[in-house]
């Protein structure tokens, strides 16, 4: 796999003829603009590949077994990555995905070397990878995805990354498909989407490693705390996606109105929204002091007091057919479950336990993903089919945009009073409130066709009016489809 020259040499022409200095830039029309940083975007996906090719070679002459003959020790590094790191001025986490990528690179090149006919023998160099080191197949097409610049370094890391290593729980067949997949998904995604997208597929291709893999997130906890020769007493946590979600809930609920979250009509919801708002202090301060605040309650509480009326709004969202999946061994299950806007799936028995103790609420969909009883009626949407748009949609559907669910509005897409419409879900879509703003100030409209839902710009952004696909973020949805595809 290698770059043709030309390509390369005209990219980089293209681009440098763009303009030379921020001024120009700041003549351009919106169009030119936006088609400038594209060629931009293009060119650099070229030099990504130049960079892993460096890398890779680098990590190729450093290797354990040359000691400190390698190229990284003889330069006083440890270690490739500290090599280009610091030759290059970038990041660690920049530097080991070059390196990565690179290493990849090299092992995708020694295999297509060593499948080379017999009479056109390639000649590998000193510091080419052992035949050992040559990737699983499935890297193959990732490998090229990078060195034709149709995704970049960001997006193959986090397709790397997310799908794992071959095991004996996940075969080579089934990464290659995967991987075939989320190049196919990759157009406009961000490197974040593709990355939760691969950790999506993993998990489904491994459902037996779920509750293992909970199990060690969940050990992986720590809080540790210190006090500062300021006097200051500082304290950093990290927390598995159920503790998290828990804690992070709790500072959404205070933060809200602050933060983007979704308005309120309750006159007196209204009322502490604008009591936040209008709060002197900075997010950060709110944040430390609710904690310190909860803390104290929680150590002053009477032993005898049972909590629980009010509680952080932290949902798990489950199948009936993961619920009656029978059991493997007597005790556990393949099946699982989600925390409403966390993309890893927790174990049948951490979603029982939530079911134990907070109940359910039963939300049914047809085969296309349409919620069919939730009502429709009313003005406003209610609780019950706000919970039912949650776990159709996954949160806002408008773009790339990562706001949960907890965060987002609920829009008519044939408004109330414009076009008569009536409350819905299936002409309801979650939007977060900028989204929702924004389709409303600057007439955007949202189109139905069965169960997908499409964005048509104004004739002023897109004088075509293309429409722009607006998919579910919600993971289940997604598990249900697969399974219905699947017959």
């Amino acid at each position: 796999m290698a770059i043709h020259s030309a390509v390369f040499l005209q990219s980089a022409t293209i681009v440098a003829g763009i303009g030379a200095s921020a001024a120009e830039f700041a003549g351009f029309s919106d169009n030119k603009l936006m088609d400038s940083l594209d060629l931009i975007a293009r060119h650099r996906r070229h030099l990504d590949t130049y960079a892993a090719w460096a890398a890779g070679e680098i990590a190729a002459r450093s290797r354990l077994e040359h000691g400190y003959g390698g190229l990284a020790q003889r330069e006083g590094f440890a270690n490739a990555v500290n090599l280009v790191r610091s030759r290059a001025q970038t990041t660690h986490a920049e530097a080991s995905k070059q390196v990565a990528l690179g290493t990849m690179l090299a092992a995708a090149a020694a295999a297509a070397a060593a499948s080379a006919p017999p009479d056109y023998p390639s000649s590998p160099s000193p510091s080419s990878p052992p035949q050992t080191a040559v990737p699983p197949s499935w890297q193959t097409s990732i490998s090229a995805a990078l060195v034709e610049a149709v995704v970049s370094a960001d997006g193959i890391e986090a397709i790397r990354r997310g799908l794992g290593e071959v095991d004996v729980a996940v075969s080579e067949i089934a990464l290659s498909a995967a991987s075939e997949q989320l190049l196919a998904e990759a157009e406009g995604a961000s490197a974040d989407h593709l990355l939760r997208r691969a950790r999506q597929m993993r998990d489904q291709l491994d459902a037996d490693g779920i509750a293992l893999r909970e199990r060690r997130r969940h050990e992986a906890r720590s809080l540790t705390r210190w006090i500062r020769r300021d006097g200051m007493y500082q304290v950093s946590a990290v927390l598995d996606p159920e503790g998290g979600r828990t804690v992070f809930a709790a500072f959404e609920a205070i933060l809200g109105p602050r933060g983007g979250g979704p308005r309120f009509v309750d006159p007196a919801e209204k009322e502490r929204a604008r009591a936040i708002t209008d709060d002197p202090r900075t997010d950060a301060q709110i944040t430390a002091d609710a904690l310190v605040e909860m803390i104290r309650i929680a150590a002053a509480a009477d032993e005898s007091t049972l909590f629980g009326r009010s509680r952080p709004a932290v949902r798990v969202v489950v199948t009936e057919a993961a619920l009656a999946q029978p059991r493997t061994d007597g005790s556990s299950s393949t099946s699982h479950g989600y925390i409403e806007g966390m993309p890893d799936p927790i174990s049948i028995e951490t979603v029982e336990r939530h079911l134990c103790d907070t109940g359910s609420v039963g939300i049914m969909f047809d085969g296309d993903g349409r919620c069919l009883n939730v009502g429709r009626e009313r003005r406003l949407f209610t609780a019950r089919q706000r919970i039912g748009l949650a776990i159709r949609d996954g949160g806002c559907r408008f773009g790339d945009c990562d706001r949960p669910a907890s965060w987002c509005e609920a829009h008519h897409i044939r408004q109330w009073s414009r076009d008569h419409g009536t409350t819905d879900i299936a002409d309801g879509v979650l939007l977060c409130r900028f989204h929702h703003l924004l389709v409303h100030n600057n007439h955007w409209e949202i189109v139905r066709e069965g169960a997908s839902y499409w964005l048509r710009p104004p004739p002023g952004d897109d004088p075509l009016q293309s429409l722009r696909p607006m998919p579910s973020r919600s993971v289940v949805m997604t598990e249900m489809a697969a399974l219905g595809s699947r017959g």
